[in-house]
């Protein structure tokens, strides 16, 4: 009986060659190694906070926020980036918002934990701005920095007249009076915070908070507008919408962002390359008789279009392969980045595939971030010479931290942050808990700078026009070098 109980069991032992269990055995360790490097990976770089359990529902605003601040100590706990100068700084404001937690407003809470964790300095360990002041009421007008102007690129249909002013002053502040005083509420670097700060000039709460202004009175603004006629206007806030789309200020350039339920863009007369295609977020095109090849990276994720960016990152090597370019340009002006690795064989590749003659320009901004500036330093690294970048500061250092996790606090709906993840561009990255495991094959990368390297900022007459200052001082670069 056991006899034939045993031989049943080791049938497949003995029908199936040793090899084939041999391959199947090392099949399964491959795929069960991956597995565990997964699960590792998300337990050393993304560890998710618990939510908060038996502390039951608030019954005074106070009791609400000691609550947030409980669960918000998940980013002190977290956070790699934090020193002991940082974690004194931290707690200094958070025990500022313990004690006055029940005379604070909701905007001034907010901007005390957007605060604190600012004192991390660091660009990824922010609450987007659009977070920040989606639960409050916003004038009816939305705003952008371009080239050191703050300019509204959004209205209601009843607003059309102060497209494209010019914003002077808010409630008798400077613009420039009212970034300095929100500044402290976003680390990181100048150019990344001019592409989240418009976001709270249009929330009345929040100019309330930085003594600008009553959170239940009318906002005045003094604008210049797009004729150049100097007026002055008062704007009630529209009630609030939390649930209503949301654009970072820095995208509103880009017309067809933010333009639902009821919104109307400021139109540009004509549509440069870096407008066109608004569905994609990555695509190519040569452009004729110039043997330029222009290559727009708005994302580092797949785009939900038929053609995923690693096939499309394959793409670009394909074609360049096969008709190379005098120089190709790769636009990443609104790019906040997303998977660095699907894009780094490429970007590498690009100064060899032009030729040592041949030029790659890295266009930017202070939207180009994350991954994104890790692409720049991919093609930099290789030829730092024929590798330029034109346009605007990037939206980073090259020593930042990222991974890490977002949450919500469960009260005020505060999107706290917190990173774990270590990149230096400049030194490389060491230490088994510092440095990101998902990308060590590609890294080190070491650069000396992202510095730009020809500055064509996009400014308002340009960007009404139809016209693209980088793209326009390339063409002229390639010209000059042709001799044309």
């Amino acid at each position: 009986m056991f006899r034939k109980f045993w031989r049943s069991i080791t049938a497949p032992f003995r029908l199936i060659p040793w090899y084939l269990w041999l391959v199947a055995a090392a099949v399964a360790a491959w795929f069960g190694r991956s597995i565990l490097l997964i699960i590792a990976t998300i337990i050393a770089f993304h560890p998710i906070p618990l939510p908060p359990l038996f502390q039951g529902e608030p019954e005074t605003v106070a009791e609400a926020r000691l609550q947030d601040l409980r669960h918000f100590h998940h980013v002190r706990r977290n956070e790699r980036s934090m020193t002991d100068e940082m974690r004194a700084r931290f707690d200094a404001r958070v025990a500022y918002l313990e004690a006055n937690a029940g005379s604070l407003t909701d905007a001034e809470f907010m901007l005390g934990l957007a605060r604190a964790q600012a004192e991390i300095d660091n660009g990824h360990s922010n609450t987007p701005a659009t977070r920040l002041v989606a639960r409050f009421p916003r004038l009816p007008v939305r705003m952008t920095e371009m080239d050191g102007e703050i300019r509204i690129l959004r209205v209601r249909p009843e607003q059309q007249p102060l497209l494209g002013a010019r914003v002077e002053r808010i409630n008798g502040h400077t613009v420039e009076e009212l970034l300095a005083r929100f500044r402290d509420a976003y680390g990181g670097n100048d150019a990344f915070y001019l592409t989240q700060a418009p976001a709270l000039l249009d929330a009345p709460d929040f100019l309330a908070a930085v003594d600008a202004g009553e959170a239940d009175m009318p906002v005045r603004l003094d604008l210049t507008l797009a004729d150049g006629e100097a007026v002055q206007v008062l704007l009630d806030a529209e009630p609030a919408a939390p649930d209503a789309e949301r654009a970072f200020s820095g995208d509103l350039p880009q017309p067809w962002v933010h333009v639902t339920d009821g919104w109307v863009a400021a139109e540009p007369d004509a549509s440069p390359l870096y407008l066109q295609q608004p569905g994609r977020g990555y695509w190519m095109e040569r452009i004729e008789n110039t043997g330029i090849v222009y290559i727009a990276l708005r994302t580092n994720l797949d785009d939900g279009g038929e053609e995923s960016l690693a096939a499309f990152s394959s793409r670009v090597v394909q074609t360049l392969t096969e008709q190379p370019a005098r120089a190709v340009v790769v636009d990443q002006r609104f790019s906040g980045g997303g998977d660095l690795t699907i894009t780094h064989e490429m970007m590498a590749a690009l100064p060899d595939l032009v030729g040592p003659d041949g030029r790659v320009y890295l266009l930017t901004s202070g939207n180009t971030f994350s991954a994104a500036i890790v692409n720049l330093a991919s093609a930099r690294e290789v030829a730092p010479e024929r590798v330029l970048l034109v346009g605007e500061a990037i939206g980073d250092r090259l020593q930042f931290w990222a991974e890490g996790w977002g949450y919500e606090l469960p009260n005020s709906g505060f999107r706290a942050r917190y990173s774990t993840g270590f990149y230096d561009l400049q030194n490389g990255c060491t230490g088994l808990f510092r440095c990101a495991w998902g990308s060590l094959h590609i890294f080190p990368i070491l650069i000396e700078d992202l510095d730009v390297d020809i500055p064509a900022p996009l400014d308002w007459p340009a960007y009404i026009a139809g016209r693209d200052p980088a793209m326009d001082t390339v063409m002229a670069e390639e010209a000059r070098r042709r001799g044309r």
